[in-house]
């Protein structure tokens, strides 16, 4: 099925083999233009988002028709963004065939970005194939998640039959694709009384495929046998939106989602929490509604709330946190405790979730990277500090942060690798890439930082870090972080 209007597709008549032919008309789908340098080499243009030419980064594509062994040059030449981890030799596309039942990275020595002077002076992502036959091949910016894709698997766990997880629709998009509610709980039909909550999405951004792959593995491993999800399910109800942009990601984009109805405007879905359209923008505007009514009802304590991003310019998984006064004061009324404001105690009261997320780290490091951590402050990026770059990155949780009266956090992974210390203990780093798997185990690896998160939470479990919580801070938070924990205190001694 034809996804949208400005990709390639393969002629009605093949040329001699050899010739490549190239496919991008499909769900997902991303390749504008192709020009044919020889028979060895081709200039590959990415289709920008949706009537939005800002945003040249995902491509996904097919192409048939080569020769045995033929070792084929694709040069990607009109990429957006110049800083990439692709300069940093880190980073890697990837490639299916079918003889292959996953997908997988392209070697970093057949890899080269640089500047070229035959194209202007700019930035050209090349990298070298070799075929092994005149079968198709497909080539992706990184693994994709197709909104087909999860429908097929949201339908197969329906079928599954579980009496903890239920399948609602809460909104359809511009073009009335489904935005899906999954409710994982494991309370009895009889529980009456208030349960505490965890909000996740993921998937505003198009082209963030990773997060997808993340949030498949949340979800596997939250309806699995194992004994921690069986007791997540017991102390938490789970609401999870797994992609709150259908209709960007079938089209392809990196960032927008757009179609005629939407006044002929490339909206970025993220930066309309503040105040969301109805009609242009449902997926926002229900999700928005829906954590407010649970903020505002005394029988839905929610705990926490995290959305799901892929981040392009670092490697390893890492969080994005707002310290807010709204959330700051009500943990420290619901400890009844009154804390020296001192790094070693001050952490747990501002926002204990970057503790435990700091712990499980040091134990799952060398899988899943799960070991930067970062905290931005709202009032810190208000007085100028990387304003225009954080600011975009945290709209959807600062915005929760100040409307909310929950830890809200962003969590990122990296499209492409995660660094992670030599096991024989002489500190050296490697880099190894993100594969599916990895991805899904890093969704399994932040339940289980969650149950960990509930028994510090509750005092089952005293949280050790192996290294000064402020050491995970650049300067800056942390001077930002004292002052804003000597107002709180200030705050509540005044109550």
């Amino acid at each position: 099925m034809s996804s949208n209007i400005g990709n390639v597709t393969y002629p009605d008549t093949v040329p001699g083999q050899g010739n490549l032919v190239f496919e991008a008309s499909f769900e997902s789908g991303n390749l504008g233009r192709v020009d044919k340098v020889s028979c060895s080499e081709y200039d590959l243009f990415i289709r920008p988002d949706t009537l939005n030419n800002k945003y040249r980064v995902w491509f996904y594509f097919e192409c048939k028709n080569a020769t045995e062994n033929q070792r084929i040059i694709f040069n990607i030449v009109n990429f957006s963004k110049q800083r990439t981890l692709f300069e940093m030799g880190i980073a890697a596309p990837v490639v299916k065939s079918n003889a292959q039942n996953s997908w997988a990275r392209i070697p970093s020595r057949h890899i080269y970005y640089y500047r070229s002077s035959q194209h202007n002076d700019r930035w050209i992502l090349s990298f070298a194939f070799i075929f092994e036959s005149p079968d198709p091949v497909q080539f992706a910016y990184c693994i994709p998640y197709t909104y087909g894709q999860m429908q097929a698997w949201l339908n197969q766990l329906e079928a599954r039959k579980y009496i903890f997880f239920h399948r609602d629709l809460l909104a359809h998009t511009v073009q009335k694709r489904r935005i899906d509610l999954i409710t994982i709980d494991g309370s009895p039909e009889t529980f009456q009384g208030s349960k505490k909550m965890i909000f996740l999405t993921a998937r505003v951004h198009p082209g963030e495929s990773p997060s997808s792959h993340v949030m498949h593995g949340i979800i596997e491993f939250l309806v699995s046998n194992d004994d921690r999800a069986q007791k997540l399910r017991k102390v938490y109800c789970f609401k999870i939106i797994p992609m709150l942009n259908p209709d960007g990601v079938y089209l392809g984009n990196y960032r927008r989602v757009q179609t005629v109805l939407c006044s002929l405007m490339g909206y970025d879905l993220n930066r309309m929490w503040r105040n969301p359209s109805e009609w242009a923008h449902p997926s926002i505007y229900a999700v928005k509604n829906l954590l407010t009514q649970y903020d505002n009802n005394p029988q839905a304590q929610t705990v926490i709330y995290v959305d799901l991003h892929a981040h392009s310019q670092k490697p390893n998984c890492f969080l994005y946190g707002n310290v807010s006064m709204t959330a700051v004061s009500f943990f420290f009324r619901k400890q009844k405790k009154f804390y020296d404001f001192r790094w070693k105690k001050s952490q747990h009261l501002v926002n204990c979730g970057f503790l435990i997320y700091s712990q499980i780290s040091l134990k799952i490091i060398r899988l899943n990277s799960l070991n930067s951590i970062r905290i931005l402050r709202k009032q810190a990026l208000e007085e100028g500090i990387q304003v225009k770059n954080h600011i975009k990155i945290l709209e959807n949780s600062r915005t929760m942060g100040e409307l909310l009266s929950c830890l809200c956090y962003t969590l990122e992974v990296s499209f492409f690798s995660y660094r992670h210390v030599d096991s024989s203990g002489n500190g050296i780093q490697h880099t190894t890439p993100y594969l599916q798997y990895k991805y899904e185990a890093l969704g399994e690896a932040f339940c289980r930082a969650l149950l960990n998160f509930y028994e510090a939470d509750c005092g089952l479990r005293e949280v050790i870090l192996e290294r000064p919580f402020k050491s995970f801070l650049p300067a800056r938070a942390q001077k930002s972080l004292k002052k804003q924990a000597r107002k709180v205190i200030q705050t509540v001694m005044m109550k």
